[in-house]
């Protein structure tokens, strides 16, 4: 399984045109509904948010991470830019690829589209630090209104995004979102996916050990 780090801003101080919020607060919503998203999809995580950048790509490293997902939104002097920016350490290589993935399935979500970019910025600490493969995602501008309530109003639309574009870059399957179900007796029931594998033999193993700790499996 992949490994994937993610590192949501804990910038407390800079603060939305909407809805009494910051960007701490927010980036750690959507990096909580994206950790589900790829659990959901197979891979592995580990988020942390407040501690230093420092400390973070520290653990990341110690981790032995594939990929180091840092989570901000964003902001320009003139209150007047909009759209996703994605930022990679060099052209050519897996950030590139990474980012690229992930920029078109967030830009495909995202309400603005003056800003939006997907380049090299080599000198952002958690784009040239990790050893892992580095995607820092600027999700929308939130010191517009219009979209700084677009990003309280959509966690989940941009964490789905997000993950979309992780498991483009992988080539895993993304596995969708289940809303709930009915049960013949016209109850709600909720169902949980641990995994979503290629080889056969690996969901053949995971299920065989939850079985082994006394959970019911199947797999489709």
């Amino acid at each position: 399984m992949k490994k994937i780090f993610l590192s949501p801003s804990n910038q407390d101080a800079n603060t939305y045109a909407w809805g009494d919020t910051t960007e701490d607060v927010q980036c750690g919503r959507i990096a909580r509904a994206l950790e589900k998203a790829l659990r959901r999809c197979g891979f592995l995580t580990k988020l942390e948010q407040y501690d230093s950048m420092q400390n973070r790509v520290s653990h990341s490293d110690a981790w032995s991470a594939d990929m180091h997902v840092a989570i901000h939104t964003n902001a320009t002097p003139g209150h007047n830019a909009g759209g996703t920016q994605v930022f990679y350490y060099a052209p050519n290589g897996y950030g590139d690829r990474a980012c690229a993935a992930v920029y078109q399935a967030l830009k495909d979500v995202t309400p603005g589209s003056n800003a939006e970019c997907c380049r090299r910025w080599p000198t952002l600490y958690e784009v040239h630090k990790p050893r892992a493969t580095s995607v820092y995602v600027e999700a929308e501008f939130h010191d517009v209104p219009e979209y700084a309530r677009w990003i309280v109003e959509h966690t989940d639309e941009i964490a789905e995004a997000i993950c979309r574009g992780i498991c483009e870059y992988y080539r895993e399957p993304y596995v969708p979102r289940e809303e709930g179900s009915q049960a013949a007796d016209g109850s709600r029931l909720y169902r949980v996916q641990v995994g979503a594998f290629r080889e056969k033999a690996n969901a053949d193993r995971l299920a065989a050990e939850l079985n082994g700790k006394g959970y019911a499996t199947y797999i489709v």
